[in-house]
C-alpha cells in the first residue's frame, strides 16, 4: 500500500462524517419538530456543573482528536498508539453525550468514516508495507 493511499483512507475518515453532516443542514435532512425536540433537549434547561464539564471535555477531545488525526495522516511513530487511545476515550465519552437526531445520510456517512477510522488504526499493526511507514526498520 501506498502512502496516499493510506492518507486517502485517513482523510476519508473524517471528511465522510463531515460531508453528511453539511448536507443533514444543507438540505434539511431532519424534520424540523424533531431537531426542535433534541434542540430543546440541549438547550431549555440551565446550565448545570456536568454540562460545563460535558461541553471542556468536548473541547479536549477534539483538540486531541486533531492531534491524532495529525499523527495518523504524517505517519508518525506516535500516532497510531494515541489514535487508539483517543478512540477508547471518545467512546467513553459518548456513553455519556445527550441524545441527538441524524438522517439516514447523516448516520450512513458518520458510520463509513467509523468504519474507516477502524481500518486506519488497524493498518499499522496489521499491514508490513504500513507499519514500515509508521516505525521503519534500522539498519
Amino acid at each position: 500500500m501506498k502512502k496516499s493511499t493510506y492518507q486517502a483512507i485517513v482523510v476519508g475518515s473524517v471528511a465522510l462524517p463531515i460531508v453528511g453532516m453539511v448536507a443533514e443542514v444543507a438540505f434539511a435532512l431532519i424534520p424540523e419538530p424533531l431537531e426542535a425536540f433534541v434542540a430543546g433537549l440541549w438547550w431549555d434547561t440551565e446550565m448545570s456543573v456536568m454540562d460545563w464539564v460535558y461541553l471542556l471535555a468536548l473541547i479536549a477531545l477534539f483538540m486531541l482528536g486533531m492531534a491524532s488525526w495529525y499523527g495518523l495522516l504524517r505517519t508518525r511513530s506516535w500516532g497510531p498508539r494515541f489514535s487508539l487511545w483517543m478512540g477508547a476515550a471518545t467512546w467513553g465519552f459518548l456513553c455519556f453525550a445527550p441524545p441527538l437526531a441524524m438522517s439516514g445520510l447523516g448516520y450512513s456517512t458518520a458510520t463509513l468514516g467509523s468504519a474507516l477510522y477502524g481500518v486506519a488504526l488497524a493498518l499499522p499493526y496489521c499491514s508490513p508495507q504500513v507499519r514500515e511507514m509508521f516505525w521503519p526498520a534500522r539498519a
